[in-house]
């Protein structure tokens, strides 16, 4: 049985490729280089998404859902997106308690910093809110 690369692991390939092999021999043309630079940071940038998607998916769902005292846990994106919707209205319309509003405080600075890691893996993010 032959296994082949995930499709993370074939992003990652192409953008050392572009990388390592490609931008070298561009030196002649910065413009073209830029944008094969552009290429190789969005495969990258897929990548980690393709690699932590799940994970984040899961992790944002399992605090919306306890947030907003949800009966079920988001299934898929359309799910999750009526919840932070639902979040959304309520920050709006000030229905929040204070301690919920904490909570959808540090809901938010988390989900931020778990796509900054995906997006920007070096991005520090100052964890005091």
């Amino acid at each position: 049985m032959q296994n082949r690369p995930d499709h993370s692991t074939l992003l990652d390939a192409i953008a050392s490729f572009l990388m390592s092999d490609l931008v070298p021999k561009l030196e002649a043309d910065k413009a073209l280089q830029f944008r094969v630079l552009i290429a190789a940071n969005l495969a990258t940038v897929v990548a980690g998404e393709v690699r932590t998607g799940a994970a984040r998916f899961a992790s944002e769902a399992g605090r919306l859902q306890a947030l907003l005292a949800s009966p079920e846990l988001p299934r898929d994106d359309a799910a999750l997106e009526a919840l932070n919707r639902s979040l959304a209205t309520a920050l709006r319309k000030n229905e929040l308690s204070p301690a919920k509003l904490d909570a959808a405080l540090e809901h938010l600075f988390v989900t931020a910093k778990e796509t900054l890691e995906v997006t920007n893996p070096r991005f520090e993010l100052n964890e005091e809110i």
